[in-house]
């Protein structure tokens, strides 16, 4: 075949990659390159701003600390008294701790002198002598006849003795004293400032220095790199920003050094030019070499539907007999022709069409149409007709583990086993049924019995084997849940609804099993407000680190055996408890709303999903629990002050039906400020004492009304340490919702 359409496709686009490549290499290495100017400029700006306001604030706070620390201490005052005392010398080491205690908490500092003129005596940290033996005599007799305000020195050398240990400081001196004119000499190194410099600037392309007012140099980013030394800014840098400080007067300037990497970049223009040339052009011989590549399969798909037309002896009519694709395209679309003519006589897909009826039975889409969807089903070779309708689901148990250990395939497989062996065990039985997948995990059965319903114990025979089978041969139990048997066609999604509804106390009832209405029919109804009261005993007992949370925890779900639950409601009751929960703690300090906002609250609104038994939600909610507890418990102990609190809170379980029981005699019992004690018990269990103390008498009073009931509600309240009647009944209802004599009718 001729290959005349290869060289238009190649001519046609060749000229486009050509222009559009140039095109877009040109204009993306424009925009790189001021974006980049832009960018470095901004950000050497800012960099620089940063620098001197962190210098500034460093210097600042030292200042902060001579005033209002440093001057205004008693042991430094002392110093400065002009008048001898036998303890003075004790004073004088006294100061020199304060002295070093304060050069710790700056580290910019590298000395501090304190001239005292009254005895001409001279202290720094590591020296105690007369001014004259001083190595800085010269600035500080200066300074005494200076008449200008004192500011930041500009740099120069310092050293305690002379011509030993020499360094370059920057100072600040502070009058000690306005009437003798005692000083405050505070020395900061300029090696440090060129360290903190470069600890915020470790760009080694990038030049920063400091200035004093003159324009002399006080610190380098250079000077504490050692890999910069030798380096003269001033020679090798162009200047980029400058940040100027009000307070010192100092300027920050910043720049780069000639030949550093962004104007390498911009001096490689012609050859990024050179190469972008040499990648059109391997784009071109590229191209070339796909065009030839991918035109063999056309070539093969043309030559081959020949063939095949010609062995089908048809032709197909063309205006150029040389345009293969015109060729390919009628001869596809004949193909296409020829295929919608098969799919006319089979518009359904027969499995597709069979799930979509056997889903509108089980919904109710029979009604008023009986007649048709006997016909309809009848396609199917199953009849309608004087027949007995149950309806049961099979529900794979545990199925967000299957779904992960199984990819599609082999769920297919599985899925297909199973409702494969539902069929092989009915038919010795002559058991009639239809299954279909109806969701990802639940598998519908719908049996065709005689209409005298003879045959219900031959179908909960068959579906005993079957839920037994699968746990001995598939990597995956069942639960079966068991709808009623209908005679009318029309009634069929009761069935259906009751079998879903069976399924869904599988939560109470257990896995791996057949579920009937019977099996639930004499369990007590689930009562949500039943447990509320519950509910709030464990999460207070919870938040208080009581270990009696669990106590009450197990009595609820003891209830809840006794109890018809379904997986809904169980949910529902354990989002209402961390819920609940969740209050608690927020009114816990921050310490311990972190323990339980940092996994614990989404973990365990998690559990519901990943269980399907309330065994199973029960343990995972129980350890989840305990190690939130735990983790509380730890903080608390960690505490100076929480044995003491402890403490108090036993005192208040022993004594809580003292009728005198108050902040004013946990005063006097523990020798503490009642609201110091107050706060505490706040800050421990999140909770005010006295809110604390009716909580604690009215659980007492909870169970004196259960386990007395023939005691008055006046007696009750007497023993838990109520002398009136009247305040004991708000109380309790303000806790439980209840008065005391209908929450014991309740009980009844």
């Amino acid at each position: 075949m001729r290959i005349k359409r290869l060289h238009r496709i190649q001519l046609s686009y060749l000229p486009v990659l050509f222009v559009v490549g140039l095109s877009l290499l040109f204009i993306v290495y424009l925009t790189l390159s001021e974006v980049t100017k832009q960018s470095a400029l901004k950000a050497n700006n800012i960099l620089s701003y940063n620098i001197i306001q962190t210098i500034d604030e460093s210097l600042k706070r030292i200042d902060t600390a001579i005033t209002g620390q440093l001057l205004k201490n008693e042991k430094v005052r002392r110093f400065f008294e002009s008048e001898y005392t036998e303890d003075r010398q004790y004073w004088d080491y006294q100061t020199v701790a304060v002295l070093n205690e304060m050069m710790d908490s700056h580290p910019l500092i590298s000395s501090i002198n304190l001239y005292r003129i009254s005895d001409n005596m001279l202290l720094t940290p590591t020296t105690f002598t007369r001014l004259d033996n001083f190595g800085d005599k010269q600035f500080i007799g200066k300074q005494l006849s200076a008449l200008l305000p004192f500011r930041w020195t500009e740099r120069r050398p310092y050293a305690e003795q002379p011509g030993v240990n020499e360094s370059n400081v920057v100072s600040l001196v502070k009058f000690a004293s306005l009437s003798d004119r005692s000083l405050v000499v505070v020395h900061v190194d300029t090696e440090r400032l060129s360290r903190l410099i470069l600890d915020m600037a470790e760009s080694g392309f990038q030049y920063i220095e400091l200035l004093d007012t003159e324009g002399k140099r006080i610190a380098s980013r250079d000077w504490a790199d050692p890999s910069m030394h030798g380096r003269n800014v001033r020679e090798n840098g162009k200047e980029w920003s400058k940040a100027s400080s009000a307070y010192t007067g100092w300027t920050v300037s910043s720049g780069v050094y000639k030949g550093s990497i962004i104007e390498w970049i911009s001096s490689l223009f012609y050859v990024w030019i050179a190469l972008g040339f040499l990648i059109i052009a391997a784009g071109i011989a590229w191209l070339v070499y796909l065009t030839r590549r991918n035109y063999r399969p056309i070539q093969s798909i043309s030559q081959r539907m020949n063939e095949y037309f010609r062995q089908k002896q048809q032709e197909l009519k063309l205006e150029d007999q040389d345009d293969e694709l015109q060729y390919i395209e009628t001869a596809i679309e004949k193909l296409f022709d020829q295929s919608s003519q098969l799919l006319e006589q089979n518009k359904e897909n027969l499995a597709y069409r069979r799930r979509y009826v056997f889903l509108q039975l089980l919904e109710g889409a029979v009604a008023g149409q009986v007649q048709e969807w006997k016909e309809e089903i009848g396609q199917f070779g199953y009849s309608l007709t004087d027949c007995g309708l149950l309806v049961t689901m099979i529900e794979i148990d545990d199925y967000n583990k299957f779904n992960e250990q199984y990819n599609h395939r082999d769920q297919y497989l599985l899925k297909y086993v199973l409702s494969t062996v539902l069929h092989e065990m009915a038919e010795p039985v002559k058991l009639c049924i239809w299954t279909e997948w109806v969701e990802r995990h639940q598998l519908g059965l719908l049996f065709l019995l005689d209409r005298d319903g003879g045959m219900e114990e031959d179908v909960f025979e068959l579906l005993g084997k079957m839920t037994g089978w699968a746990e001995r041969h598939l990597p995956y139990t069942v639960t079966v849940g068991v709808g009623s048997c209908e005679s009318d066609a029309a009634n069929i999604a009761e069935s259906y609804e009751q079998a879903l509804e069976a399924l869904s106390y599988k939560t109470s009832l257990g896995t791996n099993r057949l579920i009937r209405s019977a099996d639930f029919a004499a369990k007590t109804p689930f009562e949500l407000v039943r447990q509320a009261q519950r509910v709030r005993s464990i999460c207070q007992s919870f938040r208080a680190g009581d270990g009696e949370w669990e106590r009450h925890w197990n009595d609820m779900f003891e209830e809840l055996w006794q109890q018809l639950v379904s997986k809904e409601d169980l949910i529902g009751l354990l989002n209402y408890l961390v819920y609940q929960l969740h209050r608690e703690m927020a009114e816990l300090p921050e310490e311990f709303q972190a323990i339980w906002n940092g996994g614990a609250h989404a973990e365990l609104n998690g559990v519901g999903k990943q269980r399907e038994t309330m065994e199973s939600i029960r343990e995972e909610y129980v350890r989840v629990l305990r190690e939130t507890a735990a983790q509380m418990r730890e903080l608390r102990e960690s505490k100076h002050n929480h044995h003491l609190i402890r403490s108090v809170k036993q005192y208040v379980n022993d004594h809580y039906n003292n009728p005198d029981l108050s902040h004013a005699q946990l005063e006097s019992e523990f020798g503490l400020a009642a609201s110091y004690l107050s706060r505490l018990f706040k800050e421990e269990f999140g909770v005010k004492f006295i809110d604390y103390l009716s909580q604690t008498r009215i659980e007492k009073a909870i169970e004196l009304l259960k386990e007395h009931p023939d005691k008055t509600v006046q007696a009750i309240a007497e023993q838990v340490g109520y002398l009136h009647g009247i305040t004991f009944i708000r109380a309790f209802k303000k806790y439980t919702g209840s008065t005391p004599g209908n929450f014991r009718k309740d009980l009844i």
